[in-house]
């Protein structure tokens, strides 16, 4: 498993933004959805896709957002899923996220957007394991 650094405070100076990878805290539904059990302080790391307010699909496992296919080349071609969900507008005070490994990611897109108030913050680098070092 990754260790990250994220910082709590950048939310608080700037608003998230596609692009972001981030950490949050889970709502309830995501955590019955991905097997785990609400309460327990389920926190994953995705990808930020979509913000408040934009419309979103995916055709054939290509995501498009305000009827534009996203260039996403951190989503490998082995990775990527070969999905397709009608469009959907992201609520106001929310946000789309999704895992970079489309093939195995329990995201959004099986349980609803992400509330603001539960993002904690933007990952700034992986310090673990030694191979994975990365600084964003």
């Amino acid at each position: 498993m990754d260790r990250v650094v994220v910082s709590r405070v950048w939310y608080r100076l700037r608003d998230p933004e596609p692009g972001d990878v981030v950490a949050f805290d889970v709502p309830d539904p995501g955590v019955i959805a991905c097997g785990g059990v609400p309460g327990e302080g389920t926190v994953f790391i995705k990808r930020i896709i979509a913000g408040p307010g934009d419309r979103w699909r995916e055709q054939d496992g290509f995501i498009y957002v305000n009827g534009e296919r996203l260039d996403e080349p951190y989503v490998e071609p082995e990775r990527r899923d070969q999905d397709t969900i009608p469009a959907r507008t992201v609520p106001e005070g929310e946000y789309l996220v999704l895992g970079d490994n489309r093939t195995m990611s329990c995201d959004s897109r099986r349980w609803g957007t992400v509330p603001r108030g539960n993002l904690i913050g933007p990952v700034l680098a992986t310090y673990w394991p030694p191979g994975r070092i990365d600084f964003r």
